[in-house]
């Protein structure tokens, strides 16, 4: 496991390098709103089509409009744990990839130094946030769907807590967690988010996994 400090772009080209975009590519990438890593790859690649999932409500459709084998690139970026199944979600994206493509994926995941109060403030902050597997698990998870997973990069994350923050459904909530996190600063209760202060700003911590993985066989609809 790697430790980063950097700005959310510099995460996000770090996330596209690791895609390994080609200029043939034909990339699908399965987003909630606005996808950044669709903008990070699209000038990298041949064409790229953008599927907005809709609100993030677990309701949205597993089925993709797209024949077998469309894509060489299949990418997501903190949306398939957001879908009512990961897992249908995960064999649908093989099933439109092709054999000699690849899907990534980026997810927030649990170490064994994780703690359990972590989730409690996702939560918070967003009620649809269910919980955060094990790394374990998400590779489990891969495999099973009918995949090898080919790289995987798990980056002990530090980053601003504002726009974490700004993402609150109500602003409300998100002061209560401001004020939840600055207090653990103060020496308060831990909630596993290793919050501190740097340059007179707000940062925590996150665990993201980055995992490119290949199909290795047929899957059913």
């Amino acid at each position: 496991m790697t430790s980063a400090v950097g700005t959310l772009s510099t995460f996000l080209t770090r996330l596209a390098d690791f895609a390994e975009p080609r200029p043939a590519d034909e990339v699908l990438d399965l987003c909630y709103g606005a996808s950044p890593l669709a903008s990070a790859l699209t000038p990298r690649v041949g064409a790229l089509t953008s599927v907005d999932l809709g609100p993030g409500d677990g309701v949205e459709p597993v089925a993709l409009p797209y024949g077998d084998a469309a894509f060489s690139l299949v990418t997501t970026r903190f949306t398939l744990l957001r879908m009512a199944d990961p897992a249908a979600a995960l064999r649908e994206m093989l099933r439109v990839c092709r054999p000699a493509g690849r899907i990534v994926l980026a997810e927030l995941a649990r170490t064994n130094c994780s703690s359990d109060h972590r989730d409690a403030l996702e939560r918070v902050r967003d009620p649809s946030f269910r919980a955060t597997p094990p790394i374990g698990d998400l590779v489990a998870m891969v495999e099973a769907a009918g995949a090898r997973i080919r790289r995987l990069d798990l980056l002990t994350v530090e980053r601003p807590a504002e726009p974490w923050l700004a993402a609150a459904r109500d602003p409300r909530i998100a002061a209560r967690l401001r004020d939840v996190l600055l207090a653990e600063v103060d020496g308060g209760p831990k909630t596993g988010a290793k919050p501190r202060i740097i340059g007179g700003e707000l940062w925590f911590t996150q665990t993201w996994a980055h995992l490119a993985a290949e199909p290795v066989r047929p899957h059913p609809n």
